[in-house]
């Protein structure tokens, strides 16, 4: 066919040429094709002109190569005249490939029309489309996600394969779902959600986005956090597609709940420390800081930066460069952070602090986050500064110690020792330390002391007693300690040794003994005597009353007068051995010793020969005392008898009274005199002396020196326990050919002159009267003797024989004006204890006590403060006459004066 005869007319031609997509009109032959016509567009997308186009045909566009299976289609269809259309990548002039889509259709018998579409852009969106899709497939499938689609218009809704997983539920159970909140996997019970998913679904709010549960095919249930939108609306807003995805939360869930409880145990950690916690995000820069953290720093009520610049700001000037140093040098070789600082307080105050950390690194090793604690050590501080304060104080403490304090290695070395272990070995620290043991202490002292070291170097303490002597050859007492010392892995490093001087403490303790051996002695004494007390109590009160009645026989009358004197001078005889005991009842009153003794001087000169000279020297102000004035007078004469023994050649005796005060601060020893003011009388002689032994000895009852028949051995017992018993002390001191001074120190009074006077007067009448008495004493001989003296005087009286009778006599008898009772009484209730009870009942009650001896401290007391009366016996009928009326005339309270 010519291209004349195929083309069209011009008019034909032009609107062709104005389609945008390529058309060519092709004739088919006996198994050929060819093209009659192309318009332009067809020129453009294949970039051939239209006369090679028309010369080649289609073969142009199927390339050089073998026949794609399009093109070979193409012309099969275009010889069958059937319609075809098929994508088609052709190969335009230059090489260049376009795909494009061709289609063909009859126009006749013999022409066929064919398009040509440019699908290029298509291709690439629809390829674009498609990764997408497989990239939305994949993302959902690695992110365990579980969709929906609900498409509206035709209600149903589609369920992707995850939901197998999600719920372990076969999608295909899900079509069979009614209702449409368990098709689109809301929960039907919780109306918030729902009604949120419809305020989407009708377009007031953007999307849909809530956390909530589902069951699961195991009857369970799991978290889900759902998102849903609608994808697809029609022009009135009405939804026509949504679009639903559900993420399983559950994991998430558990570990959030996991990390809360991790949370509060950490902040109930971090609370509960002292120390303040840190974080610092090297990254971003941003610092955490526990609440301690800010309290330490003095920041906790003010707003503190999270960064490390507002920490910088708190630190002293001269700890930032250390501190700064430290952490950069942490960071960059990884060396221990740990450091100590000062910080400024808001107030000014200085805060000392330890600041550790450990930093966070990445593979590469690099530090992405430091962490760690701020502490508070200013007590640290403190106490290391007074440690380092007090360690020459120490070395000076151990130096002024009383004890010998040294230290031995495991190989018997010396290590240390103080200065009075030097001193006592004359060596001083530099030259032992080091040495052996044996070569510092010497052979001998190691041969007793070696043993002790190496028990304690075994593990064993050790202690012991021994003698030494010290570098001047003085006797030393020492008791000594050896204690192992052990390491912290508790093996033995060494010894420790530690000994004291104890001489003094020996010569104390032997004082010690002597004391109670003479206490022993003394209670013995005291209980014979006041046994023997009773007896002569009725002999004497018995002879007294027969004297009186014998008047008219002078025979009967003499021999009754001799034992009467005979018993008078066996109470004298108790009275010595109960002064030694210190259980004399005394009569204590307020006594002048210069008066006292001026009084007696002349009896005292013509005691003593005339080759002793008798010398006074006492004190103009001399102070009271208070103690028995007849007792007081026998001490002294004992004193003075003891001194002209002493002095049998001719001699001076010396007596003299002073003030002396005893302060708290002065060394007390072990039978010394305690704290307080006293008046002192002193008698000394310059005549033999006495030996150490002899001193030992001399309070001792019956101990004498002086030949048999010129003693007895109580004269200074008896000064020994009237002054003790009179709360005062005795000090001896002599020395052999140069003489003997004893001191009696009786606590001061402070009573006045007229007192002492009128604590003196004693009334001479024997009077008589007419109360009723009450008389209490176990013993019926003595309480008959004094029953019948009163009622001879006059009284009416009644008897009891212990407490308990006493009181019910007392309640009978309402009339009783006076009790006179023993001290010891038997059935519990003593004769102080009687007087109390009776006191309660009566306030007024007059009382007189009588006793062979008295031992309670509570007696002692009153009897020297003059609250009580008290009668010793054996007492004659002269002296309970004038005591009785003395007290029911209310005279004795005019001579109680408080001592």
């Amino acid at each position: 066919m010519s291209t004349a005869d195929c083309s069209p007319d011009i008019d034909a031609h032009a609107a062709l040429d104005a389609v945008v997509h390529g058309i060519a009109i092709a004739t088919r032959g006996d198994a050929q094709v060819g093209l009659s016509y192309v318009n332009s567009a067809f020129c453009r997308l294949t970039g051939y002109d239209r006369a090679d186009l028309l010369r080649s045909g289609l073969q142009a566009l199927g390339g050089s190569g073998t026949e794609s299976t399009v093109h070979q289609h193409l012309r099969e269809a275009i010889l069958a005249g059937d319609d075809f259309s098929a994508e088609w990548l052709i190969h335009c002039r230059g090489g260049e490939r376009l795909w494009t889509r061709v289609s063909t259709q009859a126009a006749g018998s013999k022409q066929i029309v064919i398009t040509l579409e440019d699908i290029a852009d298509y291709k690439l969106a629809r390829e674009s489309l498609r990764a997408s899709e497989a990239r939305l497939e994949l993302a959902m499938e690695a992110s365990e996600l579980s969709m929906w689609d609900w498409n509206v218009e035709r209600d149903e809704v589609s369920y992707n394969d995850q939901w197998r997983i999600s719920l372990g539920i076969d999608p295909r159970e899900l079509l069979k779902r009614e209702t449409l909140s368990d098709r689109l996997m809301l929960p039907s019970d919780d109306s918030a959600v729902l009604e949120k998913f419809e305020r989407h679904f009708h377009g007031n709010l953007p999307y849909f986005q809530s956390e909530y549960r589902l069951a699961a095919h195991d009857g369970g249930y799991k978290w889900f956090l759902a998102h849903a939108k609608v994808v697809r609306r029609d022009a009135a807003g009405k939804a026509l597609r949504v679009i639903g995805v559900l993420q399983d939360i559950s994991r998430s869930k558990q570990d959030q709940r996991t990390a809360l409880e991790v949370e509060q145990r950490w902040e109930r950690a971090i609370r509960g420390t002292l120390d303040g916690l840190y974080e610092w995000n090297l990254l971003t820069g941003h610092v955490w800081y526990a609440s301690r953290f800010r309290e330490i720093i003095g920041c906790a009520d003010v707003n503190f930066a999270n960064t490390f610049q507002a920490f910088q700001n708190v630190l002293h000037p001269e700890d930032r460069v250390t501190v700064l140093s430290k952490i950069r040098a942490h960071l960059e070789d990884q060396s221990r952070l740990d450091v100590r600082c000062r910080v400024l307080t808001r107030k000014g105050t200085i805060v000392w602090c330890r600041l550790r950390g450990e930093a966070e690194r990445d593979a590469a090793g690099r530090p992405t986050r430091l962490a760690g604690s701020l502490s508070d050590i200013s007590a640290q501080i403190d106490a290391e500064r007074a440690l380092s304060r007090s360690q020459d104080f120490y070395g000076t403490v151990l130096d002024s110690l009383p004890l010998f304090v040294a230290y031995a290695d495991r190989d018997e070395r010396m290590v240390y020792a103080n200065r009075i272990f030097q001193q006592f070995f004359a060596l001083p620290l530099a030259d032992t330390r080091g040495r052996a043991i044996r070569d510092v202490i010497g052979e001998r002292r190691y041969s007793t002391l070696g043993p002790f070291v190496r028990e304690a170097l075994q593990g064993r303490t050790m202690e012991g007693q021994g003698r030494y002597r010290d570098a001047e050859g003085k006797p030393v007492d020492l008791e000594g300690a050896f204690i192992p010392h052990y390491d912290d892995k508790g093996e033995i490093q060494g010894c420790f040794v530690a000994a004291r001087d104890i001489t003094e403490k020996r010569l104390l303790e032997a004082e010690l003994r002597q004391s109670q051996k003479m206490e022993a002695v003394g209670r013995l004494t005291g209980g014979i005597a006041h046994d023997f007390n009773n007896l002569l109590s009725v002999i004497v009160g018995n002879m007294q009353l027969l004297t009186r009645s014998l008047h008219q026989t002078p025979r009967l009358l003499r021999q009754a007068e001799t034992a009467l004197n005979a018993a008078k001078r066996g109470g004298e005889l108790t009275k010595r051995l109960l002064a030694f005991a210190r259980q004399q009842v005394l009569e204590p009153r307020i006594v002048d010793l210069n008066t006292l003794i001026g009084g007696m001087y002349e009896l005292l000169r013509r005691s003593l020969t005339g080759d002793i000279e008798i010398e006074r020297r006492l004190a103009a102000d001399t102070w009271f005392t208070r103690a028995d004035p007849g007792q007081l007078e026998n001490a002294v004469l004992n004193l003075v008898i003891n001194a002209r023994d002493a002095v049998p050649n001719g001699g001076v005796i010396t007596i003299a009274t002073r003030n002396e005060t005893i302060s708290a601060e002065r060394p007390q020893r072990e039978d010394g005199p305690t704290p307080g003011e006293y008046a002192v009388v002193e008698v000394a002689d310059n005549g033999a002396g006495m030996s150490a032994e002899t001193l030992k000895r001399v309070f001792e009852p019956f101990f004498t020196t002086k030949e048999v028949g010129k003693g007895s051995g109580l004269g200074l017992s008896m000064v020994y326990g009237f002054v003790k018993q009179s709360g005062g002390h005795v000090h001896i001191a002599s020395t052999p050919q140069q003489g003997t001074s004893v001191q009696l120190y009786f606590p001061r009074s402070r009573a006045s002159a007229d007192e002492a006077r009128l604590d003196g007067a004693i009334e001479a009448d024997l009077p008589h009267g007419t109360e009723t008495l009450l008389v209490v004493e176990d013993n019926a001989e003595v309480r008959g003797t004094a029953v019948e003296i009163l009622t001879s005087l006059g009284y009416r009286v009644h008897e009891a024989a212990n407490g308990h009778q006493a009181l019910e006599r007392f309640m009978r008898h309402p009339d009783i004006a006076l009790v006179f009772t023993d001290i010891m009484l038997p059935g519990g209730l003593l004769g102080t204890q009687l007087v109390e009870k009776l006191t309660e009942r009566r306030a007024g009650l007059k009382v007189l006590l009588t006793s062979g001896f008295s031992d309670s401290s509570v007696m002692h007391r009153s009897l020297l403060d003059g609250t009580v009366e008290l009668l010793p016996k054996p007492y004659q009928v002269e002296e309970l006459a004038r005591r009785v009326r003395g007290l029911l005339d209310g005279k004795e309270e005019n001579k109680r004066v408080p001592a």
